[in-house]
């Protein structure tokens, strides 16, 4: 039976529409500028309809690699962030919310995440993750974070003290941080979160020599802004006998370590786990004398 010819017709012209018509015009690509190096690796484990076109150096002299390189993370360079044409640009609530106006580049939405607690940096991601159209391979990732954490909390707390530092000062890192929030999150017990500091940056404050000589730590963590070795060595030798700090070797039977710079001078977002393996290992592993300080006679251990 032949078909009549208008339905021939009209078949054809819907098969060419259809053709022509497949459906809803794909997403724009998302053009991201990150100003914090965890989202930058967080988008490089996933993808999605976006395109990372700029992010911060991580140190002055590596250079950035498959995206415009913005320079420093507390000062990005403008001209080189309008150069990359972002249609999102991502920073730090802390660190960049000042500078929010000028990071809207050609328009260009700002995302500010909160990173001073695991929770709200894996909720961040989770926010940059729907942004760039990649909202479930985020959450994967995530999830995967809260999971290794939960399994690594410790049996017993264990009295810690975690300072930040340069060779010439130290600060005390408190709950008020990412890297408090995890240790409190793994059952370490922050015995520098205490009263009366002077809270010289967000969550980091500095304790006067009597207040940080009367702390009894288990575990010592230094984080270092700088060379680590020379961090370390400077801390043990405020703490030799007769030095400012020396109360804090007491009962330090799980010594003093100088943490990994790469997971912990900055929040490491999905590396977090990476982060708290290393911390449960420190505390697991058996007790040590603490390392002697550079020129006392003792020899390190």
């Amino acid at each position: 039976m032949r078909r009549p010819r208008a339905l021939v017709l009209a078949a054809t012209l819907l098969g060419v529409a259809l053709a022509t018509h497949p459906g809803p015009a794909a997403a724009a690509e998302v053009r991201v500028a990150t100003l914090l190096p965890f989202v930058e690796d967080a988008l490089r484990r996933i993808e999605g309809p976006f395109a990372l076109v700029a992010t911060v150096r991580r140190a002055l002299h590596e250079p950035v690699a498959g995206a415009a390189d913005l320079g420093n993370p507390h000062a990005p360079s403008l001209e080189r962030l309008a150069d990359a044409r972002p249609t999102l640009v991502i920073g730090d609530r802390s660190l960049h919310a000042a500078q929010a106006t000028s990071l809207a580049i050609g328009g260009a939405e700002v995302l500010l995440l909160d990173t001073r607690s695991i929770d709200a940096t894996l909720a961040g991601l989770e926010e940059v993750g729907e942004r760039v159209g990649a909202a479930e391979a985020m959450r994967r990732e995530t999830a995967a974070v809260r999971a290794r954490l939960a399994e690594l909390a410790l049996a017993e707390p264990l009295p810690t003290l975690a300072v930040f530092g340069t060779p010439a000062s130290f600060l005390v890192v408190t709950e008020r941080t990412w890297l408090g929030d995890l240790l409190g999150r793994l059952s370490f017990r922050n015995v520098g979160d205490v009263p009366g500091g002077d809270e010289r940056f967000p969550g980091l404050v500095a304790l006067s020599d009597e207040t940080l000589a009367g702390l009894r730590p288990a575990l010592v963590l230094l984080v270092a802004h700088g060379d680590p070795k020379a961090i370390e060595a400077a801390f043990l030798q405020r703490t030799t006998p007769g030095g400012p700090w020396s109360g804090l070797r007491a009962d330090a039977a799980r010594g003093v370590h100088a943490l990994d710079p790469e997971l912990f001078t900055a929040n490491p977002g999905l590396d977090l786990a990476r982060a708290a393996e290393a911390l449960v290992a420190l505390a697991r592993a058996p007790a040590a004398p603490v390392p002697a300080a550079a020129g006392n006679g003792d020899t390190r251990e």
